[in-house]
């Protein structure tokens, strides 16, 4: 395995024209287009934050794919983006609840970010993606009694989202240069960001009935 770096080494071939990944560009352009429409919906504060921070992550991702900047710029911003969506969850919860986590859960998560930041400089990827995710899925389910019974099943649909694109990355991280030698005009990095979109959408639809 090659050492791994977001956006350079993901598995669509990079174009010599305008937009370096086109395929996985128009993804995440779809995405943006799909949070701006659900923002348009928010009526508080709180819920207007969340989607701000999925809205701003999910733009500099497109940009990530359609514009590749020399050096570890893009892959850091995508990782202090990753922080507000995760930051903006908590106030989410927070203000829906008024329970403030308690002590063991807010060492837990202090000691998740400290190897998180650890894993960004030091390790590959896959380390500090699942760090974020783990950062994600333990706020959901730490206020997993504040989210309606019929909305409940959507926290186990993004946790198997979740659960399929990390193995996905470790699949491209593994096996993307021999992919790209047999079928070097198919852009399977779309197939990540397709479940990314599905992932965005559950969570907007999801949070935005949540009072």
């Amino acid at each position: 395995m090659k050492s791994y770096t977001f956006p350079f080494n993901t598995c669509e071939k990079n174009q010599k024209n305008v937009i370096a990944q086109p395929y996985s560009t128009f993804i995440n352009l779809t995405t943006s287009i799909i949070i701006f429409y659900f923002l348009l919906q928010v009526k508080d504060f709180k819920t207007c934050l969340l989607f701000v921070s999925f809205l701003l992550f999910e733009l500099f991702h497109t940009f990530s794919h359609c514009v590749h900047i020399p050096g570890s710029i893009q892959v850091n911003v995508t990782h202090m983006l990753s922080y507000f969506i995760n930051f903006s969850l908590l106030y989410f919860f927070y203000k829906t609840s008024n329970i403030f986590p308690g002590k063991v859960f807010l060492i837990f998560y202090l000691i998740v970010i400290i190897i998180d930041i650890y894993s960004l400089f030091n390790l590959e990827l896959i380390y500090y993606l699942f760090t974020q995710a783990l950062l994600f899925l333990s706020i959901l389910f730490y206020y997993k009694n504040q989210i309606p019974k019929n909305l409940i099943n959507n926290v186990y649909y993004l946790l198997l989202l979740v659960l399929l694109i990390i193995i996905s990355f470790i699949n491209e991280m593994y096996n993307c240069n021999y992919l790209l030698e047999k079928y070097p005009n198919i852009p399977f990095h779309s197939i990540i960001e397709i479940l990314g979109c599905i992932l965005f959408f559950i969570m907007c639809s999801t949070f935005l009935q949540i009072k």
